[in-house]
């Protein structure tokens, strides 16, 4: 009895050690000192605060793989859009540690050369030390070998290097591969791992026992739908070819952000949910950057839903298989679908479609006839172009001005702002001055004769404006301000319209 207890014992003994969490002891000591001396911390300031992550030196030239969301946005909100940069991308602080004892500090400064926007990885080179002096020639850093996920199996032991949050001396934590996250073209996704993340292990590795990277830490999962945590990496070997290629050549000069369809008016572009921009079986947002002309109009099939979202982060509209973009919406806006994952895995087909519509002709098309626009609005007797004038009561010597603002190519209406100055004032500055807070609001009204908004279609009335000369200016967000001349005669009419002014961007 008591041997078969102790044969019991035995049996639970192994048990625990064989699903024990893989520790940082049973990597050689050469392995674990290399994968320290290649971990690096990432620092990027910004405006009222910093955001930090980790990386690994992968190249003994200075270059660091990490994720994209570190150093830049993969998401839309918190003030920025997809494949945006924080700050310039241009000064990455890169800290290291040279012992497992040691505390990071900032040496080098670097600057991103490449991103993936879909598949959250970027390469950071480091081009300057610290205090921006040149890195010394003949420098070699220490970096790891990376390795695909051949040969690798759910069980084997994974170990991870980072820097979390508030920690300024290397974090190792070990644990296994708990399985694959697989897209639908047969490639490793993700990998699920039970070694514990913590945030701002973002863009470290998982290392192997061999003592090479096999992944990236990426993201913690959890839900509704997962009963823990699950902590997900990005595989290397998804690390796209073009960038191996462009090491391989030598220094990267140039950057390149990819992981965004650029769309062109008239084209259908076809795209594909192919499961790696999100973790588990979350639909996919797939973001696309527009041509900066403006109107469009968007149409996707699937009718999935669809948005547009500003430089800023900020959602603009939303609607369901078609969306219009327009005039006023801002240079950089980008395109969103939500895309959601087929119940059998399977890849979804996506065609997007942008066209540009044809300009409608206003009322009077061709009223002033085939002139060339000189910013000189000027009145055209017994022309009425934007139909009868309403009854109005005005100033004795003034008249009522109507107008409308276009596209200068499109000639699609454009909502702005029509300003009319007083003789001999420089507009410009005067607007610049404004919005710089150094003119109150009466101050910025006392030198303006009149003011005025286009309406939706581009239209606006200028009233009680005296007979005269005048200087004008035109603006609407993502265009350049119009310089105008306005001149009312003794002999002309009490409503007169003018030709339309012309929107440059």
């Amino acid at each position: 009895m008591r041997s078969a207890s102790i044969a019991a014992l035995a049996l639970l003994a192994l048990q625990l050690v064989s699903t024990s969490p893989a520790r940082a002891q049973d990597l050689s000591d050469e392995v674990t000192e290399r994968a320290v001396r290649a971990a690096v911390r990432i620092q990027v300031d910004l405006p009222g605060g910093s955001s930090t992550g980790s990386g690994t030196l992968i190249d003994p030239r200075g270059y660091v793989l990490t994720n994209f969301h570190v150093v830049g946005f993969v998401r839309h909100g918190s003030g920025g859009a997809p494949g945006q940069l924080l700050g310039d991308g241009q000064h990455v602080q890169i800290a290291t540690v040279n012992s497992d004892r040691d505390t990071a500090r900032t040496r080098w400064i670097g600057r991103v050369v490449r991103a993936d926007v879909r598949l959250d990885l970027a390469l950071v080179r480091i081009v300057a030390q610290a205090d921006g002096s040149p890195v010394p020639e003949g420098t070699t850093f220490p970096s790891m070998e990376m390795a695909p996920t051949t040969g690798l199996r759910p069980g084997a032991s994974l170990w991870c290097f980072g820097f979390p949050l508030g920690v300024r001396t290397i974090n190792v934590t070990g644990g296994h591969i708990t399985g694959f996250q697989m897209n639908t073209r047969g490639e490793v996704a993700w990998i699920r791992s039970d070694a514990e993340f913590n945030p701002g292990n973002s863009g470290g590795m998982l290392v192997d026992r061999a003592g090479r990277i096999v992944a990236v830490p990426t993201a913690v999962v959890s839900g509704s739908d997962t009963l823990e945590p699950i902590e997900v990496a990005r595989p290397v070997e998804r690390v796209p070819s073009e960038w191996r290629e462009a090491l391989a050549r030598g220094p990267i000069e140039d950057v390149r952000i990819g992981g965004l369809l650029a769309l062109t008016a008239g084209l259908e572009h076809t795209d594909e949910s192919v499961g790696d921009g999100a973790a588990l079986d979350a639909p996919e947002v797939h973001y696309y950057t527009l041509p900066p002309d403006r109107p469009l109009q968007i149409t996707v099939a699937p009718r999935f839903p669809i948005g547009l979202i500003a430089p800023n982060g900020r959602p603009l509209r939303e609607a369901e298989g078609a969306l219009a973009v327009l005039p006023t919406d801002p240079p950089g806006s980008l395109l969103a679908v939500l895309v959601p994952r087929a119940d059998d895995g399977s890849t979804v087909q996506l065609r997007v479609r942008l066209e540009r519509p044809v300009a409608q002709p206003y009322a009077g098309a061709q009223p002033y006839g085939a002139q060339p626009y000189s910013g000189v609005l000027q009145p055209r007797v017994g022309a009425q172009p934007y139909g009868a004038p309403q009854p109005q009561v005005m100033p004795p010597g003034s008249v009522m001005v109507r107008g409308r603002m276009v596209d200068a190519r499109s000639g699609m209406p454009v909502q702005g702002m029509v300003l009319i100055g007083q003789p001999g004032v420089d507009l410009q500055q005067h607007v610049a001055l404004f919005l710089a807070g150094r003119l109150t609001d009466a101050q910025f009204q006392s030198r303006l004769v009149a003011s005025a908004r286009t309406d939706a279609n581009g239209f606006y009335e200028l009233r009680g404006v005296p007979r005269g000369s005048y200087p004008g200016a035109g603006m609407s967000t993502g265009y350049r301000p119009a310089t105008l001349t306005l001149t009312i005669r003794p002999s002309d009419a009490l409503v007169i319209d003018v030709n339309p002014i012309q929107m440059s961007r």
